[in-house]
């Protein structure tokens, strides 16, 4: 069945980054990528009402009551330095970096002793997510279709991203905030894992709203997109539901991932296109 009754679906893709960085801080790799807080707390709908409204996690301090938990800008300015048992996972060249991986959901760090710490999502602050791209678009900085991940990443760096920037200042606009888990790649790892739990296979898991749809359900996706070269061409495939993103909002919107490394990623970029969604459901 088309799953929103008349088969309009939004496409978009995504990959997994491969970053640069150092299990120590230097003046190289300053900014930290942090582990799960151990005070961040999933809200259930009757927890969200008074400052909590619109959120979807919080802290909760020792004597059980919930707070906001920091977004971005406060983090960025330290919040997280005063939070008990908060892992520093690793540490990248600077913001921008830390963002990809984040908007991704997972990353390849190469460390400078030559392994590879892969970084897998394992929550996220509950602040609401914010898309930059739109935000560039809407100032007139580029149109949508030429609003890639790369593009926002070169005019973030562009303008500045000190503190009190115009790239800074962008990034801060987005209060969402995400946290990984890490491990040392070895060579029998699989993919990626997605929030499903399980290993993403290139052009054929996608991320949905895991609010509307469960993890491995079967999708059909007939569309037009540049998925092998700069040139749009049929893509009718067999999907799997295997991930999620913050980003990824309704029945009829739907992730495809492209795999890791620059050439997927500059193939994923490109993606942002309309097409038919379907789903497979039992017919009992």
């Amino acid at each position: 069945m088309a799953v929103d009754g008349e088969g309009d679906a939004f496409f978009t893709g995504y990959y997994q980054p491969e970053i640069e960085a150092s299990l120590v801080k230097n003046k190289s790799f300053p900014t930290a990528v942090y582990g799960l807080p151990p005070d961040l707390v999933s809200l259930a709908p009757s927890e969200r009402r008074g400052p909590l409204t619109d959120l979807t996690a919080a802290r909760r301090a020792p004597d059980g009551s919930l707070t906001p938990y920091p977004d971005r800008a406060a983090i960025e300015d330290g919040a997280l330095e005063r939070t008990p048992g908060v892992k520093r996972l690793a540490y990248v060249k600077d913001n921008v970096d830390l963002y990809l991986a984040q908007v991704q959901g997972s990353a390849r760090l190469q460390l400078t002793d030559g392994r590879i710490l892969r970084l897998a999502f394992a929550g996220k602050n509950g602040q609401p997510y914010t898309a930059l791209a739109r935000i560039l678009v809407q100032r007139g900085v580029a149109s949508p279709s030429e609003m890639t991940m790369s593009r926002l990443t070169e005019w973030i760096r562009e303008n500045g991203i000190e503190r009190g920037q115009a790239g800074d200042d962008l990034l801060r606009q987005n209060r969402s905030f995400v946290f990984f888990n890490a491990s040392i790649e070895n060579g029998s790892d699989a993919g990626p894992q997605g929030g499903s739990g399980a290993a993403l296979t290139p052009l054929r898991s996608i991320a949905v709203d895991a609010r509307v749809w469960p993890y491995g359900l079967l999708f059909f996706i007939d569309s037009e997109m540049p998925w092998r070269t700069g040139a749009p061409e049929p893509f009718r495939r067999v999907v799997v539901s295997q991930d999620t993103g913050s980003a990824i909002v309704g029945p009829a919107r739907a992730d495809i991932y492209f795999g890791a490394g620059a050439a997927p990623g500059a193939r994923a970029s490109e993606i942002r296109h309309h097409g038919r969604l379907f789903v497979f459901l039992p017919a009992h």
